[in-house]
């Protein structure tokens, strides 16, 4: 695996450097405060503490969580979890950003933050990696779009390219053509079903 020039077998360190990571999954430690925290994520890569204190001030500060930076986690929603997550993942300023269901929890607000985040850091020459099930979400934030079905590429391409390909359709009907699974609203209408 090479990531920026650098194989991961010469050079695991700079590779680790270069990468953030925001899991579906909020597993903290939950004992700790998201000061204690980000700055034991911030040691993790050499960070000064000042920089790391400058940056998670703004960046909670972004999600509205300044007045939680000294409150331990384990009171903390799914939701403000998740931004302490994000805030961990982005916080060494990576070039490359993978993100797995980052919506996950987030309150209405938040997701438009992180959807023009997202936006942001690419404009900036990130690459970022958007692993998600909300095809609408991904229809607006990629530029690049892989589909994947159980475990095999179907399509891939920019949503303009499998519109193209596919009919002028939304990405999540696009996805439902490919993977066979046109009769979805029919699946909807006999769920109703067990009401009647």
């Amino acid at each position: 695996v090479w990531v920026k020039g650098v194989n991961l077998k010469n050079d695991t360190q700079a590779v680790k450097q270069s990468i953030g990571y925001v899991p579906e999954l909020a597993e903290l430690y939950d004992v700790l405060t998201p000061r204690e925290f980000l700055h034991f994520m911030g040691a993790l890569y050499n960070m000064p503490e000042a920089l790391v204190e400058e940056r998670m001030l703004k960046m909670l500060g972004a999600f509205g969580l300044t007045a939680n930076v000294d409150q331990r986690m384990d009171s903390f929603s799914k939701g403000m979890r998740q931004k302490v997550l994000i805030t961990s993942g982005l916080l060494h300023n990576p070039d490359v950003i993978v993100l797995d269901e980052p919506l996950s929890g987030l309150d209405a607000n938040s997701v438009i933050i992180i959807k023009e985040l997202i936006s942001k850091l690419a404009q900036d020459g990130k690459t970022i990696f958007y692993c998600s099930h909300m095809m609408d979400v991904v229809e607006k934030v990629s530029d690049r779009i892989v589909l994947i079905d159980q475990g095999a590429v179907i399509a891939d391409g920019s949503f303009e390219e499998l519109k193209a390909q596919q009919g002028d359709a939304s990405l999540e009907k696009i996805f439902a053509h490919l993977t066979a699974k046109d009769g979805l609203s029919d699946a909807a209408s006999q769920l109703m079903e067990a009401f009647q």
